[in-house]
């Protein structure tokens, strides 16, 4: 019996051993501040980055998502220009920014590991041009997607995880989630036949010549337009697949859809509008005989793109599509909330302009 015993001991020793190793391993490994970044690599810092540079073009698609953090108060940031040209939204929240030049969105890694941050950040789609050269100048360097929201609910999780700050990404999600859940439940109740047939159009004018570009299948401005329960006419025919892509008046015409929404990055949507009113080559399509033509909503960037404030212009989209089905969505007071609840803005009179803003972008859509 007592051999029994204590052979049952030997054997119990290993396993005990092998757990006290498992458990000082795994508070070890909490000690590091460590995610998985977009293009699937580990960063593991043994501190918490109080010096971050986000560096490339599209920069304010990784500022957007760091500035949900708090974390980022207490953060020294060298950022490149994020103005796509309605204005700056993080030096009108943090001005502090404009004291110090920006890093130019072309600077060569050189340039970018002679700021010696203790982390850069950076689109996944300059990971070959500025991430892996990092890697091999020992740069801390994290990539994010954000182009889908798939991308955003796995990327705010690692960057929380990157924090050691869970506890809010959790929080952003769930704003998120609690704004899409009725947009989802609608959208489920609506007949197809019923459904809405939409052609969102990126709008651009060169030499007095207007354009209009189609967004790829893929992206989060097809998923927005599908989300709300309307058929996206386009999809399957931008073969870009990585990029907006030219689409003529012929094949508009012969989509005819119910509502066009047309976006504009850069400058603002009336102009586009008013055009396309007094065309009488357009006057023919549904939705401009029946005034179905909509401006897309902004304050300084805007909603309908991959950036934090999406989540605003899938709320306008899903209103304007389908209204009788949102009559009780006051979209100033979203956009208020918005600001206040990810972006943790106080200041009654930045508030009040950013909604006037909102207001003035899409005001166009009722006249």
């Amino acid at each position: 019996m007592k051999f029994r015993s204590l052979a049952l001991l030997l054997c119990l020793i290993p396993a005990l051993l092998f757990a006290q190793g498992a458990a000082e391993q795994a508070i070890q490994e909490t000690d590091y501040y460590q995610a998985v970044d977009a293009n699937g690599r580990t960063l593991k810092l043994q501190e918490k980055p109080t010096k971050v540079l986000i560096a490339g073009k599209a920069g304010n698609m990784p500022a957007n998502a760091l500035f949900l953090f708090p974390d980022v108060t207490n953060m020294d940031l060298t950022i490149p220009k994020t103005d796509q040209g309605l204005g700056d939204f993080f030096s009108f929240i943090r001005p502090s920014l404009d004291d110090t030049p920006r890093i130019s969105q072309n600077a060569s890694v050189e340039e970018i590991a002679s700021y010696q941050s203790e982390l850069v950040l950076t689109k996944a789609t300059h990971f070959e041009s500025t991430a892996r050269k990092l890697d091999q100048l020992g740069v801390a360097n994290f990539t994010l997607n954000l182009e889908s929201y798939e991308d955003w609910k796995n990327e705010i999780t690692e960057l929380g995880k990157l924090l050691q700050n869970n506890t809010r990404a959790k929080e952003i999600l769930n704003l998120y989630e609690k704004r899409i859940d009725p947009i989802r439940k609608t959208a489920s109740s609506i007949d197809a036949q019923d459904k809405k047939r939409v052609l969102l159009l990126q709008a651009n004018t060169a030499d007095n010549t207007y354009s209009y570009k189609i967004a790829p299948d893929a992206w989060m401005q097809t998923w927005m337009v599908e989300t709300i329960g309307a058929e996206a006419v386009w999809k399957g025919a931008n073969k870009a697949a990585n990029g907006w892509s030219t689409v003529s008046f012929e094949q508009i015409a012969a989509w005819d859809p119910d509502i066009i929404i047309l976006v504009s990055y850069r400058t603002r949507t009336d102009q586009y509008i008013e055009a396309i009113y007094d065309s009488p080559v357009w006057s023919s399509l549904r939705a401009v005989k029946n005034r179905q033509v909509k401006a897309s909503p902004y304050d300084m960037m805007n909603y309908i793109q991959p950036v934090a404030s999406w989540i605003l212009g899938l709320q306008w989209m899903a209103s304007v599509v389908y209204p009788d089905c949102y009559p009780d969505l006051d979209m100033r007071e979203e956009v208020t909330t918005f600001y206040q609840n990810f972006y943790n803005l106080s200041d009654a009179k930045k508030l009040a302009m950013m909604t006037n803003r909102y207001s003035k972008s899409v005001a166009i859509n009722t006249l």
